[in-house]
């Protein structure tokens, strides 16, 4: 038995205890040659795209801020719903821009039981420009499932639903906010939750509303999340959680005609 020492493509070296059998020895390199051509074999990187937060702000200058509300709505009576104090605010401001990312400063405003602000949660974030198409948040998710976790979630509500193949309805709509009346599109899906998982929202829905405009950073105007459950059940027949944006700063957005 005997050591040699073999030099690797890329630096490596490789110590092989070799038995003085002629099939140990292919044995040995094939598994070596593997080894070595494995590490220099990498999957290609998909086509570089651009990343949707990032040109949700292409369009802004530095110090541009938007401000979103989350709040439960209550319900008083069949198909009447009153709005909750505000659970939480959640702001971005525009630091800085360029070709390769953008630079945003975000706050977080918890509230108490009473819907009296708290000391907020504050850092800055950098977000690239592109993404490997291969690799992306979003890489061959359905629209359906990409409304499920896109924007921030003010409530737990889409937790145990399904991705739904219904078609997911569509149209336009204008908010009007702050004297600025914005025009959106708007997009509704209804999704029902795994009752293999979550069996208390059997025969439960979820239906998931979002209104968004290019003449805001971030793209979001509007969100509600609103779950249906049948009566008698264990859980509460109706909920519903609004995400709105509350005030904008540093822009003026586009009126709609």
């Amino acid at each position: 038995m005997r050591q040699i020492v073999i030099a690797l493509l890329g630096g490596c070296v490789l110590s092989v205890l070799l038995i003085c059998v002629a099939s140990h020895r292919a044995l040995a390199a094939d598994e070596c040659c593997a080894t070595a051509t494995a590490k220099v074999a990498a999957k290609p990187a998909g086509a570089l795209v651009d990343r949707p937060e990032y040109l949700a702000w292409k369009n802004f200058r530095p110090g541009a801020k938007v401000v979103y509300a989350a709040r439960y709505w209550n319900l008083a009576g069949p198909n009447k719903f009153v709005a909750g104090p505000i659970t939480s605010l959640n702001a971005y401001q525009l630091r800085g821009i360029n070709a390769e990312g953008v630079r945003l400063w975000f706050s977080q405003a918890p509230t108490d039981r009473y819907g009296r602000p708290m000391p907020p949660n504050e850092w800055e974030e950098t977000i690239a420009a592109q993404y490997d198409s291969n690799v992306g948040p979003s890489a061959n998710q359905s629209r359906s499932a990409q409304l499920l976790t896109i924007f921030h979630q003010a409530g737990n509500l889409a937790m145990g639903v399904q991705p739904n193949p219904r078609p997911i309805e569509t149209g336009a709509d204008t908010i009007e906010l702050n004297g600025a009346r914005i025009a959106t599109q708007w997009e509704s899906a209804t999704y029902e939750y795994d009752a293999s998982v979550w069996p208390t929202f059997k025969n439960c829905r979820l239906v998931i509303k979002l209104w968004t405009s290019s003449a805001v950073p971030t793209g979001l105007v509007r969100k509600i999340e609103e779950r249906t459950c049948p009566l008698g059940g264990d859980q509460l027949a109706r909920v519903m959680v609004e995400t709105y944006l509350q005030s904008f700063e540093g822009f003026t957005p586009a009126a709609s005609k």
